[in-house]
């Protein structure tokens, strides 16, 4: 009998089995690699591509930490003159029981000139600001005149304005309550300062009580605001 005709069925090529061997040692190995090394450290694509990750994952935990214990960086002082006139802005404001508002304005801006006459022309904006708020205008002359008067540069530093319009709402420790920039809906301003003085009415109580003292009722279709007076002395360089 032919020796062909005696092998058994389920006979495999040497190769195969060779084959098939390989296979599962690479299998193995791969899990194995896997295992050991941080899921982090290397990511597989769709397409099979291992990437090296930047940070990894020890690293952004380091730098959290970091942060976390890292003093707050200073903020950018004002000159003694502007500290002054700052100062008596919010003296004025918490004298009439209101919050000062500053709105960083400047007159050859499309945006200021459009919000100007939609949405701080809305009886329910205007009525709130006049409510609750001491308006302040603050002009940005740079690109009229190539200067700023010193105390509108070192707002503009002191609370990193670098777009028109942007509103601010300061607290009586100088810091910012609360900022909106750019030409906003008449109901996204009417939330930006209602939410700015459930903010004050939350962490500072006994400040918010102050703000109902001396407040008159609403009763203008439109907040005056107030325009800052140009110095005689201006600073160049600030946009």
């Amino acid at each position: 009998m032919d020796s062909k005709a005696e092998r058994s069925v389920s006979y495999m090529p040497k190769w195969l089995v060779a084959a098939a061997a390989l296979l599962v040692v690479l299998r193995v190995g791969d899990v194995v690699i896997n295992r050991l090394l941080p899921h982090d450290q290397i990511s597989k694509a769709e397409g099979g591509i291992s990437w090296s990750q930047i940070p990894s994952r020890e690293q952004l935990v380091a730098e959290a930490k970091r942060v976390a214990t890292s003093p707050p960086k200073p903020v950018q002082e004002l000159s003694p003159q502007s500290q002054e006139q700052l100062q008596e802005l919010l003296a004025e404001a918490k004298s009439n029981g209101k919050l000062l508002l500053l709105e960083f304005y400047a007159d050859w801006s499309d945006p200021c000139k459009k919000m100007e006459s939609t949405s701080m022309h809305n009886s329910q904006v205007s009525d709130l600001v006049n409510y609750k708020f001491m308006p302040v205008r603050v002009n940005d002359t740079q690109k009229q005149f190539g200067v700023n008067a010193r105390f509108v540069a070192d707002l503009q530093k002191r609370y990193r304005v670098f777009a028109f319009p942007t509103l601010i709402i300061i607290g009586a420790d100088e810091s910012p309550i609360a900022s909106l920039i750019g030409n906003c809906s008449s109901l996204t301003t009417y939330r930006f300062l209602s939410r700015a003085l459930a903010t004050v009415t939350k962490l500072r109580p006994d400040y918010f009580a102050t703000l109902t003292e001396s407040t008159r009722e609403p009763n203008s279709a439109h907040s005056p605001l107030l325009r800052l007076p140009q110095p005689s002395s201006v600073h160049r360089g600030s946009s």
